[in-house]
């Protein structure tokens, strides 16, 4: 149902951008286009859905659940052409919730975690839609470098807790992002939604194990600069 939203989203997105975007220029009224950079900073909400999800240990087995959290990136683009540019991003700050309920011989028991923290470095090639148009659509097909922060955990409200590391994650993703000029100093309104096929695996020092699956959706709104 979340992956439907977020295909929803980018959807809409995508359409509100080529609406607003003016037909194509013609030649004589086309500027000349100068390669350069563009500095993106955004604040956004990273919303997490299992596909599959899984906390073992010797005593048992869990299962893993996740809130919705937010945070700060940066992203720079540089563009050689009209059409195609590479992008590096950088997505820190963020953090989620994580709680878990443990089953196991004579009860259910509750499992807390503290938040996670979620640093996604991404390396993408922006693909412009409307290259004629001052209102830039661009897609972007991009690989993420994923890191954790660690999570403490406390078993029931008197049991002994643990911290579990968690391994760097590669995943595929792609972004849709829409830029609007405003001003005459390069300033842009800048929104984007990037969708990643993530996953999570991880060990604590008692045997504890993480495994999960899970698509992670990161919906940003700011500012751009070019120059």
């Amino acid at each position: 149902m979340r992956y439907r939203t977020s295909f929803n989203l980018l959807s809409a997105l995508l359409g509100v951008g080529l609406l607003i975007a003016p037909g194509p220029a013609s030649a004589d009224t086309t500027p000349e286009f100068e390669p350069g950079w563009q500095l993106r900073f955004y604040v956004a909400a990273v919303d997490l859905d299992h596909s599959s999800s899984g906390l073992t240990r010797p005593a048992g087995t869990s299962r893993i659940g996740t809130d919705a959290g937010g945070g700060v990136g940066v992203n720079g683009e540089y563009r050689f052409s009209r059409r195609l540019g590479i992008d590096l991003g950088l997505f820190t700050g963020g953090s989620v919730d994580v709680e878990a309920s443990a089953y196991r011989v004579g009860g259910t028991s509750r499992v807390a975690y503290d938040s996670l923290t979620f640093t996604p470095l991404t390396v993408g090639l922006d693909v412009h839609l409307t290259p004629a148009s001052r209102v830039d659509v661009y897609v972007a097909p991009l690989i993420a470098l994923i890191q954790y922060g660690e999570l403490r955990t406390t078993a029931g409200p008197h049991g002994a807790g643990t911290e579990i590391d968690f391994d760097e994650d590669i995943a595929p993703g792609l972004s849709l992002g829409l830029g609007v000029p405003f001003g005459k100093k390069g300033w842009s309104f800048q929104a984007h939604i990037t969708y990643l096929d993530s996953s999570l695996e991880g060990q604590g020092v008692d045997g504890l194990r993480v495994s999960s699956g899970y698509d992670s959706t990161i919906f940003g709104i700011g500012a751009g600069y070019r120059f």
